[in-house]
């Protein structure tokens, strides 16, 4: 195997479309990383075949700040239901348990929507369970587009510095498997096309309508990887990636 990177950040997020968390370690399963994307608010007015509540559509969902209340034990390979008990910030201070009644009227009289909460260990992502992204892409769209950028615009699992330096050398990889750290086993099986979430600053989300058009005319539209899961195991900051 042949050394190309290491785990910088670990990134999950809880609900679809409402603030991450760092984590220090994550079990990874088949299905994606444990608890990320597990919540969903479905928009009951939407027929298509993307019904879900998100920032695409109402940016301040990116303000709202989801929590489990009791932590994963990374170890464990079956959870309690408890573990997937959560409660969320609004952005105004007030905090509520996510199944709570209350919580949904909030949003639906906020956002005037008619909701759906919808859960499942699955987690609800777009396209695949892994998304990875690199801090050499980071700084050079930085470059490129000539402001500073919060990787957190980015939403992706896994931020990763490659041991050769080269922005977008997650593009080379798709079609390739990857371990990441002891057991981890992952192959990158697309690039990332990006919407217009990451025009959005997580902080406050005012938008910089200068991202996306680069993007989209200078990398495809796409920057970062997804990935599926070929081997569970447990990811930790620092973790080093092998090219299998």
């Amino acid at each position: 195997m042949q050394k190309i990177g290491t785990i910088e950040l670990i990134r999950r997020y809880p609900v679809k479309s409402m603030k991450g968390e760092d984590l220090d370690a994550v079990f990874v399963s088949y299905i994606g990383l444990r608890g990320d994307r597990i919540y969903a608010f479905v928009d009951e007015t939407n027929t298509s075949n993307f019904p879900w509540m998100t920032a695409r559509q109402i940016s301040e969902l990116l303000l709202y700040k989801p929590r489990f209340i009791k932590e994963f034990d990374v170890s464990k390979e079956y959870p309690d239901m408890e573990n997937y008990d959560l409660e969320v910030e609004i952005p105004e201070g007030k905090k509520w348990n996510i199944r709570d009644p209350e919580f949904k009227k909030h949003l639906e009289e906020k956002f005037s929507k008619s909701l759906r909460l919808r859960f499942s260990e699955k987690g609800m992502w777009d396209s695949r369970p892994i998304s990875l992204f690199s801090t050499d892409t980071l700084r050079t769209l930085e470059k490129e587009i000539k402001i500073d950028l919060d990787y957190r615009r980015f939403r992706a699992n896994f931020y990763v510095k490659w041991d050769n330096g080269e922005p977008f050398f997650e593009d080379k990889l798709v079609g390739k498997t990857l371990q990441i750290g002891e057991k981890l086993k992952i192959t990158i099986s697309k690039k990332d096309p990006r919407c217009v979430i990451i025009t959005y600053d997580p902080e406050t989300t005012e938008k910089n309508t200068a991202i996306l058009p680069h993007i989209a005319t200078r990398h495809e539209n796409c920057a970062g990887v997804y990935g599926v899961v070929l081997q569970e195991g447990i990811v930790r900051k620092r973790d080093e990636m092998f090219l299998i």
